[in-house]
């Protein structure tokens, strides 16, 4: 596996520090910022905001890193993260801008702060909290001294002291009885670090009264996701339960796709050629492809660039940037990314046009047509059926296991395809 900036550093670091033989021997590590500096810069070496963003040697390990006073962290095994899905089942709502407002484009929304601008300009979040709120309080600050309890990956409770860390909240919003705190993803994510949303509750625990609502907004296709959460112990960092789960779209009205409308372009389809200059797509977040295409609506950006926003590696960047370029939305030129001519009419599509039109052009691959096929023949995708299809249909596939791993990345691609209708039930896929 190739490994990233922050994979050797941190290597570098657990050898020179021997981090694992005093995790089994006490259970955590103390790491300062000077320390990891050695290596490289600390802000880019500890934010970790999803399971797949950890360096290898944490995901190896099951290890966790945690904040808890300013310029030192705690590593340890740590249940840190929270699941979380986009539900495709649940209504989307429609909310719209007044119509004086002209510096944002609800089909190029780039950045989670014009995400919540957005989002409270056009009375989503009025609507998400029942009440009438107003911003206040964002961006970095302190967090007092607190205490709390954490699970290890062993189930057992270990106890953290907080000293005057540092947090960030992206946006906070107060009504008459309550108060809102607000972690913005304009990206997909499949999971979240609960530290975003229980250091801000707890400092604002002890600073109101009024009932504080812990949300996450992921803005992703367009649709806004938010999620509502409360903590049912305050001192137990684990207790987080959802609560409920709004959807909202800007300035159109939601259209959802049916299975008919899969039917009907498969029944019209046209397949393309293998262009054999670009390898067979090796990434098995489709969304995170969406993402990319989406980043570039309004610049070129080259591989570096676009996993420093999204915190993965260059090689993960490029992965996602051949799949981009094996549907013809983005081409590459010079080292970066740019939307070809289909992919700035893609974006400037109503949401279901838009899908629908993806998925036309997925399919228009053979070996995706025949895998969706057979998932609507069978309700089921058999990885090892998809790996022998790729070695006939695929001249850039040689090796079984290569057409293994391959076959992933159509699994999941159609995954997304069969999502997007109400069709789609817990997880039929077969490895």
């Amino acid at each position: 596996m190739a490994k990233g900036k922050n994979d050797e550093a941190w290597e570098n670091l657990f050898e020179k520090y021997n981090i694992l033989e005093k995790l089994e021997k006490d259970g955590y590590f103390k790491i300062t910022a000077e320390a990891i500096k050695e290596f490289r810069e600390p802000r880019l070496m500890t934010k970790f905001d999803s399971k797949s963003d950890l360096p290898y040697i944490f995901s190896q390990h099951h290890l966790a890193i945690l904040p808890t006073k300013r310029g030192e962290y705690l590593i340890g095994s740590f249940q840190n993260y929270k699941n979380i899905n986009i539900n495709n089942s649940i209504d989307v709502e429609t909310m719209y801008l007044p119509e004086y407002v002209t510096t944002i484009d609800n089909k190029n929304i780039t950045s989670e702060a014009i995400s919540l601008s957005s989002a409270f300009i056009s009375g989503m979040l009025e609507d998400l909290v029942g009440e009438e709120v107003i911003p206040t309080v964002q961006g970095r600050m302190g967090t007092g001294n607190f205490e709390y309890t954490i699970k290890t990956e062993d189930d057992t409770d270990f106890t953290i002291q907080v000293e005057n860390s540092q947090m960030e909240i992206d946006g906070s919003y107060e009504g008459l009885t309550k108060f809102v705190i607000v972690e913005a993803k304009n990206r997909y994510i499949s999971d979240f670090i609960i530290r975003q949303l229980y250091y801000p509750y707890r400092v604002w625990k002890n600073l109101t009264s009024k009932e504080i609502l812990p949300v996450m907004l992921i803005k992703h296709d367009n649709i806004f996701n938010f999620y509502i959460y409360n903590f049912t112990e305050e001192k137990n960092y684990n207790s987080i339960k959802l609560v409920k789960i709004k959807r909202y779209i800007l300035g159109e009205v939601y259209r959802q796709i049916e299975l008919e409308d899969i039917y009907n372009i498969m029944n019209t389809i046209k397949f393309v050629k293998e262009d054999p200059n670009i390898p067979f797509p090796q990434a098995n977040t489709f969304y995170r492809v969406l993402d990319f295409i989406n980043v570039l609506s309004d610049k070129e950006m080259n591989a570096s660039e676009i996993a420093e926003l999204y915190d993965f590696d260059e090689r993960q960047s490029s992965y996602y940037g051949a799949a981009a370029r094996y549907l013809g939305f983005v081409e590459s030129k010079n080292g970066g990314y740019k939307l070809t001519e289909s992919g700035k009419k893609l974006l400037k599509m109503d949401h279901k046009t838009k899908n629908l039109n993806i998925v036309r052009t997925i399919i228009s691959h053979k070996p995706f047509y025949l895998a969706l096929e057979q998932y609507l023949k069978n309700g089921k995708v058999n990885i090892k059926d998809i790996a022998e299809l790729l070695l006939k249909e695929s001249s850039r596939i040689n090796s079984y296991d290569t057409a293994e791993r391959r076959a992933q990345s159509v699994s999941a691609w159609i995954r997304w395809i069969v999502n997007l209708t109400v069709m789609y039930e817990n997880n039929p896929f077969d490895k």
